[in-house]
């Protein structure tokens, strides 16, 4: 794997700019974003002081029959990605990875 660590911008339509160095071949890419400026931003709580009390409220545990039933129940979480057979999702992912790791 090789790994470039660029300066790029985020402009106003959301789109990354990045200048690339020459010779780069088109592939597939992971982009991970560090900003690199203060943001004013960054001082505000994620959490606000309410949400804190909630989540840090102590609560009597729940048993594995008791989790399994609410997921039986409400779905596991990754419905919205289309996503109802976790293990068959991971094996799809893992031969996926192991397809784009084949020469």
């Amino acid at each position: 794997m090789v790994m470039f660590k660029l300066p790029g911008k985020i402009n106003e339509h959301g789109k990354l700019e990045v200048d690339l160095p020459e010779g780069i071949a088109p592939e597939e890419v992971l982009v991970t974003i560090e900003s690199i400026e203060d943001d004013a931003d960054s001082a505000t709580p994620f959490w606000t002081e309410e949400e804190l009390a909630i989540l840090n409220a102590p609560h009597s545990p729940k048993t594995g029959a008791e989790i399994a039933a609410r997921i039986r129940e409400e779905g596991g979480g990754w419905e919205h990605l289309g996503i109802t057979d976790s293990e068959a999702y991971i094996q799809e992912q893992r031969q996926k990875r192991q397809n784009s790791l084949r020469w």
